[in-house]
């Protein structure tokens, strides 16, 4: 079927995870595509590798959009920053895109998971295959200006060619060609560079040299940003450094306290939703309570009415002490006594390492790391990750 959309998923596990409940629609500004955001505390910033970059403040979901032909990238997997990786990847007979949610926070797993099957291609075929010689140059002689911090400078005319420099932010460049694809312009820039020939995304530059300042500090940064804004609503930029770090216009450092909450350099609270048009902020005290292993953390109330943990998620009450996650967690004002109601032993199908779940006050079958299991009913159990057990006992 010509409009068919095939979906791949790096993980087969995310099948298993149940679906979160999602707060708004993102839709790209050209309306191709949508995807259901999580919750409001995530945000469009600025990627020059990526069509589109969205991010809560630690994890991150990703969308490219190629020619269907194009070389594409390599698989995205998990490093020492990201405990979890998952790509889908949809195509049509012109077009593919690929979605990568690249997840910091454990806990928050199961909604970036299940928010990259959310997607939705809107319209189709909105780029053309690629033929054999279907790139052309269309000659240009100008100068043109980066208005994004760290911009690549490839081999190629997209994403999956080689890096041969970073320009930083304002720097001219001088435009040989505008890159067209089956006489279309398939937004990129032949341009020189260090006595070379290389290729600019034209999202990322400008006939006109940009006129805010960024940081001048001496710092690499990665093309990204970030609005944020104080107690009272002014907003402020800050850019991502190679050094993992954010930084404002002036050089100073700001450090995440949770998912949607940071610190200037000052001591100043900041948040990455805007409290003066969402009305929402802590009323102050928080609770004691616990995961399903024991460990302790805390829920801080606020003037809407719902709970959060010091990650960003929203909680609330179901009674018995118990209290629910918008992710799918569970937290409990007491350490949750497992061995009341059910308990089994497993040994997995594929380690050595085995383990003993019990039943929490919601029945569902956890370990003493709070990892959930699911019971396949046919004498095995799967957590959350993916990986299958066998009943022992």
């Amino acid at each position: 079927m010509r409009k068919a959309v095939l979906a791949a998923l790096a993980a087969a596990s995310v099948l298993l995870i149940a679906a979160p409940v999602y707060a708004e629609t993102f839709t790209t500004s050209d309306g191709v595509l949508s995807i259901d955001l999580p919750d409001e505390t995530w945000k469009e910033i600025v990627d020059p590798e990526k069509w589109v970059a969205l991010s809560d403040g630690a994890n991150t979901i990703t969308v490219e959009h190629y020619s269907n032909g194009e070389k594409l990238p390599k698989m995205s997997i998990a490093n020492d920053h990201y405990v979890n990786v998952y790509q889908a990847v949809f195509s049509t007979q012109n077009e593919v895109f690929i979605i990568t949610g690249s997840v910091v926070d454990a806990a928050k797993i199961p909604q970036i998971a299940g928010t990259i099957l959310t997607a939705k291609v809107l319209k189709y075929d909105t780029k053309t295959a690629v033929s054999k010689d279907g790139y052309t140059i269309e000659p240009l002689d100008k100068t043109m200006y980066v208005t994004s911090n760290g911009l690549n400078v490839r081999e190629g005319y997209s994403t999956s060619y080689a890096i041969l420099g970073g320009a930083p932010y304002g720097s001219a460049l001088k435009v040989a060609g505008k890159v067209m694809l089956n006489g279309a312009d398939a937004g990129w820039y032949q341009v020189s560079f260090n006595n070379a020939t290389g290729y600019v995304s034209g999202s990322f530059v400008s006939d006109t040299a940009p006129e805010t300042e960024k940081p001048v500090s001496g710092l690499q940064f990665t093309g990204k940003a970030c609005t944020i804004y104080s107690v009272s609503g002014a907003a402020l930029t800050i850019y991502k450094a190679t050094d993992g770090n954010w930084y404002d216009a002036g050089g100073g450092k700001y450090t995440w306290i949770t998912g949607d909450k940071l610190q200037s350099p000052a001591g100043e609270q900041y948040t990455t939703y805007n409290p003066a048009t969402t009305g929402s902020y802590p009323t102050g005290g928080s609770y004691t309570v616990y995961w399903t292993n024991g460990n302790a953390t805390t829920l801080t109330p606020y003037s809407d009415g719902t709970l959060r943990s010091p990650e960003g998620v929203k909680y609330t009450s179901v009674g018995n002490g118990t209290y629910a996650g918008e992710d799918g967690t569970t937290l409990y004002s007491q350490i949750p006594d497992l061995t009341s109601g059910s308990q089994h032993g497993l040994s997995s199908q594929g380690s050595n390492k085995p383990a003993v779940i019990g039943q929490d006050s919601q029945g569902n079958y956890v370990d003493g790391e709070g990892i959930l299991y699911y019971d396949q009913g046919d004498g095995t159990y799967v957590n959350e990750y993916g990986d299958v057990y066998d009943v022992v006992w």
